[in-house]
């Protein structure tokens, strides 16, 4: 079933609707989350709190033609209020900087095929762990999602050349230290 169409019965009561939603989307919902923090009650909980108020606000939603990008938005912005309201010590200007957004990128991820490949896995994991966690947080949603800028910068609450300028220079940044770690290999050698 298209996504307006499946949220307009949703927003009608359909329960079936609402497990379909659900099903559909909580394994990408607890993946995503978990990006923020290590506390699987935490997502859970979340998840869990998103979709009782959805069900209960159903009728005062407006409409989506991604139902993906609502869940992931809103989970987003409930991960880090609560988060941000259980550590009381963050100011309102600094909790949006100051979530915890990890990227772990697995051998299955990146499809090492020889030592090489290996080697420059192992230096891309350095090099994102360098990049703040915005950045990483619009890479991951850009090239392990597949999500678009207009679709980022809607999860991430910024506006479209915000999210285009975080993954431009995320991929500046690794391109440079790259491209340093290639000139060292190099030299290395030569």
């Amino acid at each position: 079933m298209e996504d307006a169409l499946l949220w307009e019965t949703f927003k009608k009561g359909d329960k079936t609707a609402l497990s379909q939603i659900f099903n559909q989307h909580v394994r990408l919902l607890y993946k995503y989350g978990r990006k923020f923090t290590t506390n699987d009650a935490l997502v859970e909980d979340c998840i869990q709190d998103l979709f009782l108020e959805i069900w209960k606000n159903r009728q005062n939603l407006g409409k989506t033609d991604s139902i993906k990008l609502y869940l992931l938005s809103s989970l987003r912005r409930k991960i880090i209020r609560k988060s941000t309201s259980e550590s009381k010590k963050i100011d309102k200007n600094a909790s949006v900087e100051n979530y915890n957004f990890e990227v772990e990128f697995t051998p299955e991820d990146l499809i090492i095929s020889d030592e090489t490949s290996q080697l420059n896995s192992q230096k891309l994991q350095g090099h994102l762990q360098k990049l703040s966690k915005r950045q990483k947080e619009a890479i991951y949603l850009k090239y392990y999602q597949g999500l678009e800028y207009d679709e980022i910068s809607r999860i991430m609450d910024i506006n479209y050349q915000s999210a285009r300028n975080l993954v431009y220079s995320a991929l500046k940044a690794l391109k440079k230290n790259f491209l340093a770690w290639g000139l060292l290999i190099m030299s290395g050698l030569l």
